[in-house]
């Protein structure tokens, strides 16, 4: 049974800090919680309860997510933590825009994530409401020289980790593929200066993906932005618009895991 996070005042403590840190327990119990909701279950007023919220977000403890007005824990809290995960964090703070983007492009959208050994994990997928051929990519690690999200990965890397990354000869999937070393290299310079990339018909033909990094504080790669469909209907001017919408989110998502609004 959880914990009941209600205020129980005592002698001799700081109220404000108690009240603080029973909204972040409650925070904590509660993955849908808002202001309102977090009042009720500590049995303060709700003027209290945003005051001191928005205190806990401005120092990182908390952060209200833009998309539906969630309270969640913030970075700072997995700071202090060390050992918790901050993939999690960053799950739960795209799922809303992830559905947004999803309604806006109509077209399949994806999340990764950048694991322990520094590979790409698929960790969310919204498909698009018209998708004729349903089906997961959870889990599935894509090649790097020949996927968006892969390219995006090596576009942060220097040319020795980059190597260390790749097999010795790259796998051609499809006439499309990039097997040529210096010609990836290129290709990759091209992302790094554009802030995105493509992958038509490389790994799958008639499949197009288009993807932005998510960057955390320090400037490393959180995770991997993308938006999947048929290469005939993300055409150059679909593509485009793609773009345009997944940098917005990118930097929607990098502004509210800095725990500013």
């Amino acid at each position: 049974m959880p914990r009941s996070p209600a205020v129980d005042p005592g002698a001799g403590l700081n109220q404000s800090v108690v009240k603080a840190l029973a909204l972040l327990r409650a925070t904590a119990d509660d993955p849908d919680a808002n202001v309102s909701s977090l009042a009720r279950a500590c049995g303060i007023p709700r003027a209290t309860a945003l005051r001191l919220i928005r205190t806990l977000e401005h120092e990182g403890f908390v952060l209200r997510n833009p998309g539906d007005e969630r309270v969640l824990l913030g970075p700072e809290i997995f700071r202090l933590a060390r050992g918790s995960d901050e993939q999690v964090l960053l799950q739960d703070v795209c799922r809303p825009i992830i559905a947004e983007l999803v309604e806006t492009i109509r077209e399949t959208v994806t999340l990764s994530v950048v694991g322990p050994d520094g590979a790409l994990d698929l960790v969310e997928q919204v498909d698009a409401p018209h998708q004729l051929r349903p089906g997961s990519w959870l889990g599935r690690r894509f090649p790097l020289h020949a996927s968006a999200s892969g390219k995006v990965l090596l576009a942060t890397m220097d040319p020795a980790d980059r190597r260390a990354h790749l097999p010795e000869t790259l796998i051609r999937f499809t006439s499309a593929t990039i097997t040529d070393l210096d010609t990836l290299d290129s290709e990759l310079e091209s992302v790094r200066e554009l802030g995105y990339a493509v992958a038509s018909d490389e790994e799958e033909e008639g499949l197009t993906g288009v993807c932005v990094g998510i960057s955390g504080g320090g400037g490393d790669l959180l995770g991997v932005l993308c938006v999947a469909g048929p290469t005939q209907r993300l055409d150059r001017l679909r593509g485009r618009e793609a773009v345009t919408h997944l940098l917005a989110a990118a930097r929607t998502i990098e502004r509210v895991l800095r725990g500013s609004t």
